[in-house]
């Protein structure tokens, strides 16, 4: 637990030192996760993420295109050093359909993306996720839970079955949680900002929940 203290200090740190608010809600990370991919950054959120589900065996770590793919990696490397040789495989929703996926051979959601202000849906291969796995799903964001619910729905479509949520960044404030209840799965999110009041990120104190 002490490195993972640590590490959840110093994505707290950053976060404050280089997140910004825009407006009243939306909270801007693009030199850590979102434009410009800090790999050390996404090394210690993915360390961290790994940590909280090290007494499972994961199948999958599942994400959205693009913001959470870096996230995800990370964590299924720390979680497959721990689970070797069972690897976990990393999967990601995408965000448009491909030519690849035929008729009848895919999922699809209706999602809502709060960066792009509009709705999306996202798709997810018929035979990219087993029926059975057990899968940790992985997101840079939790705000109001949309996303995060989709993929959820996705892993029920698949009739795999949900190990955890696992956040990067939490808005609290937009009491994204109560969107998963229905998943009966656990939560963690590694920084909490409590609001953006006068244009600047408040944090809680760093803990893993």
């Amino acid at each position: 637990m002490g490195e993972s203290l640590y590490l959840l200090e110093r994505i707290n740190a950053l976060v404050s030192e280089q997140g910004q608010a825009v407006g009243e809600s939306i909270v801007n990370v693009d030199t850590l996760l979102n434009h410009r991919i800090d790999y050390t950054f996404s090394a210690y959120a993915g360390t961290v993420l790994a940590r909280v589900v090290h007494n499972q065996s994961i199948d999958v770590i599942f994400t959205a295109e693009a913001s959470g793919i870096s996230v995800a990696v990370f964590t299924a490397m720390t979680v497959n050093n721990e689970q070797w040789p069972h690897a976990a495989s990393v999967v990601f929703a995408k965000k448009s359909r491909p030519i690849t996926l035929p008729d009848g051979g895919f999922h699809e959601i209706d999602s809502f993306s709060r960066t792009k202000n509009k709705p999306i849906k996202l798709y997810l291969g018929s035979h990219v996720i087993p029926a059975g796995a057990r899968v940790f799903i992985v997101d840079d964001f939790l705000a109001q839970g949309d996303t995060l619910a989709a993929l959820g729905e996705l892993v029920k479509r698949a009739g795999a079955h949900i190990a955890a949520f696992g956040v990067v960044v939490e808005k609290t404030f937009e009491q994204g949680r109560t969107a998963l209840t229905r998943f009966d799965a656990p939560i963690y999110s590694l920084v909490k900002i409590t609001s953006l009041d006068g244009g600047k990120l408040h944090l809680a104190p760093p803990s893993l929940s």
